[in-house]
């Protein structure tokens, strides 16, 4: 594996589909792997160095640990659950701070329940809660809200969310899940195969990707580029675009959203449309929050696109019709593929 970044913000994603390494670089952070090589370091103090010898263990890094499984003890109460951390410890707890937490998370009238009395996402306050309380130097979220349903996922996302900010905690949350990375996260750090691609701003990374390997995780389309001049390029599907002249001369690749190809309306006129395509729609799917449809292109390529239900509804889209699409130059990107 090959891991290697440092963060600049409180909030941050590891993000990359599943197997990619992205739970194991965590639990090294946590101290429950041991890596072969490198450095770990967290608020300027060294956890690991395998250089200098330094390996402290999990309770003296100081780091808040959050898994899916919610690791409560069955046989004790809610109360004596989130005052554990503490006990183990050996600190005292201010009786203050026990109710402001509890309340935050709204579990304050739990307390005297067992863990089986609760539901999952109370469950996830209580394990919530008891890290809180330690004050840990950061949290390591392991995608704690993933066995959740939907609002009550979104629900404790965003109140890990505003506990961190207001508590000034930094939070790291693993996930393969691209909304939640979005949701959460100011910071993107993509992995793959065990290695980082790229990491940074997320919004830059989101909207501008350098490389193809990132921009494919984000769910970009991507076509390699086999010609191009300051305001073509040529695809290696024989399709030609126009662009905005701002592309990297290293560029190997050009790509695009779904949700930024615009579906062309039969009674608004075609002049002044940027990378204008007939072809017809080959398929059609409902989504959560979108229409998912494939286009084919009169060159036989094919084009995702999602698409509000509103306006499938409102252009009488259905399969087989024939339509236009437009690619603008704006909502294209360049990338290259990433070295090893």
């Amino acid at each position: 594996m090959d891991f290697a970044f440092k963060l600049a913000s409180n909030r941050a994603v590891l993000f990359g589909p599943s197997g990619s390494g992205k739970s194991s670089l965590l639990k090294m952070m946590i101290g429950f792997f041991r890596p072969d090589e490198g450095r770990i370091t967290a608020a300027d103090t060294i956890v690991f160095d395998k250089e200098q010898a330094v390996d402290l263990p999990v309770h003296q890094r100081q780091f808040g640990y959050l898994p899916q499984d919610y690791t409560l003890f069955p046989n004790m109460s809610i109360g004596e659950n989130i005052l554990y951390g503490l006990k183990a410890r050996k600190i005292p707890y201010n009786k203050k701070e026990l109710n402001e937490v509890v309340e935050k998370l709204g579990i304050a009238g739990r307390l005297a329940a067992r863990p089986a009395e609760l539901s999952g996402g109370q469950q996830q306050r209580v394990a919530l809660a008891r890290l809180m309380l330690i004050r840990p130097k950061a949290l390591l979220l392991d995608e704690p809200f993933s066995a959740l349903d939907t609002p009550v996922r979104e629900a404790l996302r965003d109140l890990v969310i505003d506990l961190t900010d207001e508590s000034n905690i930094p939070a790291l949350l693993v996930t393969h899940d691209l909304e939640e990375a979005l949701a959460f996260g100011r910071e993107l750090v993509i992995i793959s195969d065990g290695q980082v691609i790229e990491y940074g701003n997320q919004e830059s990374i989101f909207q501008h990707p350098r490389y193809v390997e990132t921009a494919r995780l984000l769910d970009f389309q991507i076509w390699p580029i086999v010609n191009s001049d300051k305001k073509t390029i040529q695809t290696a599907g024989g399709e030609t675009f126009t662009h905005n002249g701002k592309e990297p001369r290293e560029a190997q690749y050009i790509g695009i959203r779904p949700e930024n190809i615009m579906i062309v309306r039969e009674d608004r006129p075609d002049s002044g449309r940027e990378n204008l395509l007939s072809g017809k729609v080959t398929s059609l799917h409902h989504r959560a929050r979108y229409i998912r449809l494939v286009f084919c292109s009169t060159r036989g390529e094919n084009y995702l696109i999602h698409a509000p239900e509103h306006v499938i509804r409102v252009m009488g889209i259905t399969k087989d019709k024939k339509i236009k699409i437009s690619l603008k130059n704006e909502s294209l990107i360049f990338c290259s593929r990433k070295t090893a």
